[in-house]
């Protein structure tokens, strides 16, 4: 009997022993590429929670006929936010989407871990719809995990892509696919601003998912998730990393993104359109108006010039080359190939920090028109013969209300809201005369 018990034992124990090795095999084999990028990116991706107060109407006449009376103000409401973000760095940087902790009060961020850890604005940006996060940590807390956020070049339309995030508050959640497309062109419903450097994949990017990371199969961050086309099936965008880069950098440095700035007005042209352009050249941006002791001007561009190529590669809207300027970083130079009168050059242009007197300069070289500071606020002071301001019937001592839709009571604000997109391809103006005020539209690339 003792014999036959130890057999018996024995055979169990070597086939058990071969039923844990099979299955230590099985999940070796099933440890693929996308699950270890799983395991190596998701410590870094993060739920984010921001809470807000809002002001909700009364909804009785009494309360809309009498409200602000008697110390009733409109009621408030909290309202909560969801979205994901991610760790960039050891220091407690969390990189998210604007519209994430617009409004925000108070953002709380949880870790895959578990650990809830309360976080404050550095900056935004409504333009790139980006924000930067700083986490409230402490020694106890331990290391972060994180990912670098280091612009990327050399991204392939097909490889492997792995979105992470938390679609409808449900947390690290994992989605696959590849990357569908690169230079997508898609304009925020937020602020209106095309850009022509989405990622575009497959993987599913969902609400919720805003501000997530999508990672290579190598686990390595190439772009910041944006649920930008909510209803969109199937497709998902992100945010490039070159351009968040350049975001980050401004947000730690100034507290907000400092555009830079060229000095020139392009328009988008095409030989399907009404436009002549010489040779086989079928698309390009047309030079129409460059500024004075500008980038563009010491880069020798004249208006009439057509750029057809910007770094060597073929640019077809002022979209294009706008968001490669978003891109860039202060010192930066774009290579542009331009037809002129001459024939065809190359010239370099390097962008900068817009001047103090950007405001008076655009106004005064575009517009004809030289503003100045007085009691009742900005007044225009002259008004050159012949220029747009003065076909348009702007006349000394008009009153300069608002500029693109903000209010300016002095020069220095007509330089501030400028300077927030110093190349715009059109200046919008409130002029006030004689108790009235007129909306004044001036185009700039016609």
């Amino acid at each position: 009997m003792r014999r036959v018990g130890f057999v018996t034992v024995a055979v169990l124990l070597v086939v058990g022993g071969v039923g844990v090795s099979a299955a230590q095999s099985t999940v070796a084999l099933r440890r693929n590429a996308v699950v270890r990028v799983v395991e190596k990116v998701r410590p870094s991706v993060v739920n984010i929670k921001a809470l807000s107060l809002v002001q909700v109407p009364r909804r009785s006449l009494f309360d809309q006929l009498f409200s602000g009376t008697w110390g009733m103000d409109p009621t408030l409401q909290r309202a909560q936010s969801l979205g994901s973000g991610v760790i960039i760095s050891a220091k407690g940087y969390v990189v998210t989407n604007e519209h994430v902790v617009e409004g925000a009060s108070q953002i709380s961020v949880t870790l895959v871990d578990g650990r809830e850890l309360g976080a404050s604005v550095v900056g935004s940006d409504l333009e790139n719809d980006l924000a930067l996060l700083h986490l409230e940590i402490e020694d106890k807390h331990g290391p972060l995990p994180y990912l670098a956020l280091t612009p990327r070049s050399d991204l392939m339309v097909g490889e492997e892509a792995v979105a992470i995030g938390n679609p409808f508050g449900l947390q690290s959640t994992v989605t696959a696919g590849v990357i569908s497309a690169l230079n997508r062109t898609v304009t925020s419903p937020r602020s209106g601003r095309t850009y022509t450097d989405f990622i575009q994949t497959d993987a599913s990017i969902n609400p919720g998912n805003s501000g997530g990371a999508l990672v290579d199969i190598a686990g390595d961050l190439v772009g910041i998730n944006s649920a930008i086309i909510e209803s969109a099936q199937g497709i998902g965008f992100a945010i490039p990393a070159s351009r968040a880069r350049r975001v980050v950098d401004d947000l730690l440095r100034f507290g907000h993104v400092r555009p830079l700035w060229m000095g020139v007005v392009f328009r988008s042209v095409s030989a399907h359109g009404k436009d002549v352009l010489p040779g086989s050249v079928q698309r390009g941006i047309l030079v129409r108006n460059v500024l004075t002791d500008s980038p563009a001007g010491h880069a020798g561009l004249r208006p009439g010039d057509l750029v057809i190529e910007v770094d060597d590669k073929p640019v077809r809207s002022v979209a294009q080359l706008r968001t490669r300027v978003a891109s860039m970083s202060a010192g930066g130079s774009l290579r542009l190939t331009v037809v002129g009168a001459q024939g065809q050059s190359a010239v370099t242009l390097t962008p900068t920090r817009p001047p103090s007197d950007i405001g008076r300069r655009v106004l005064d070289h575009y517009l004809g028109v030289i503003v100045g500071d007085s009691r009742g606020g900005v007044v225009v002071r002259q008004v050159r013969s012949g220029s747009p301001a003065d076909e348009t019937g702007l006349r000394p001592g008009d009153l300069v209300l608002a500029v693109h839709g903000q209010q300016v009571n002095t020069i220095s604000d007509v330089d501030r809201v400028v300077a927030s997109d110093p190349d715009a391809s059109s200046i919008l103006m409130a002029v006030g005369r004689g108790g009235y005020a007129y909306n004044l539209t001036f185009p700039l690339d016609e």
